[in-house]
Order: structure tokens, then C-alpha cells, then sequence
């Protein structure tokens, strides 16, 4: 017998084992590929540039004044307070406005207007003071309380 034919030989090779190889070989360049290419697309975002950034904080002041009016029941053991106007605050984009009583207990409103009429009842006299508190909000950011307290 003698040797194969070449080109018989290359066909076997080309049939057989060379797809064996080649299968073999597709999951590790499949691999490699998908490895390599996180690295080749954040290659592409690796610049650098300068830039100017101005950062500052903004203290939300109290509203400069207020105009309340408070009436109470003759027991002093609740208080109604019209609140009839406050200075605005520049960038405020409401107004959280409280009554408290003499024993602690609140009531609250948040704002866009000008007004606001609020009543709070006190389990015990007490001092009978309640206090009025404005205070400006920018989004959820609270500003500083203007507070004033009236003795019923």
C-alpha cells in the first residue's frame, strides 16, 4: 500500500479533525472576545478635560415679618391664629406655618398663600402662651423659623 493521495489527505483533515479543532476553539474566542470588549469600549471614554464647577449653600432665611392675629377662648385652652400676610423669601417655593399650644401639642399647614388660619386646643392652660413659627421651604429644604407667641 502506499501513502494517501495529498489532496485526499487535506479533504480527511478539512472533514474531520479541522472541525473538530475549530469547535473546540470557538468558545474560548468567543470568550476572549467578549472579555476583551468592556475594556476596548471604556477605552474610548478614558479623556480627561477641565472645567469650572461654582458650589455655594444657600441658608434659607426667616420671613422678615409677620402678621397674626390670635384668639383664644376664655379657659385659655385653645387658640385660633390668622396669620393675614409675611414677607416673602427669595426662592421659596412654599411656607410651613405652626401653632403650638401650651402643652406641645401642634398643628401645622404648608402653603403657597398669603394666609393661613390655623386652631389648636391645649389639654391644660398652662402658661396659656402659644406660639405662631413660619418658616420658608425650598422643596424640601426648611429655612429658618420666624416665631411669635401670644398669652391668651
Amino acid at each position: 500500500m502506499g501513502h494517501p493521495h495529498p489532496i485526499a489527505f487535506a479533504h480527511a483533515v478539512a472533514t474531520g479533525s479541522a472541525r473538530f479543532v475549530l469547535r473546540a476553539l470557538a468558545p474560548v474566542v468567543a470568550a476572549v472576545v467578549l472579555v476583551s470588549a468592556p475594556a476596548v469600549a471604556q477605552a474610548a471614554f478614558t479623556g480627561t478635560g477641565t472645567g469650572s464647577l461654582a458650589a455655594s449653600t444657600y441658608a434659607i432665611p426667616a420671613p422678615a415679618s409677620m402678621s397674626a392675629t390670635f384668639v383664644c377662648l376664655p379657659n385659655g385652652k385653645q387658640a385660633t391664629v390668622t396669620v393675614a400676610g409675611y414677607s416673602p423669601v427669595a426662592r421659596a417655593t412654599a411656607y410651613q406655618i405652626s401653632l403650638t399650644a401650651p402643652d406641645g401639642s401642634s398643628s401645622a399647614t404648608t402653603t403657597i398663600l398669603p394666609t393661613a388660619v390655623l386652631a389648636q386646643a391645649s389639654k391644660s392652660a398652662g402658661n396659656r402662651i402659644y406660639t405662631v413659627t413660619i418658616q420658608a421651604t425650598i422643596g424640601s429644604w426648611v429655612g429658618s423659623p420666624l416665631t411669635q407667641t401670644h398669652t391668651c
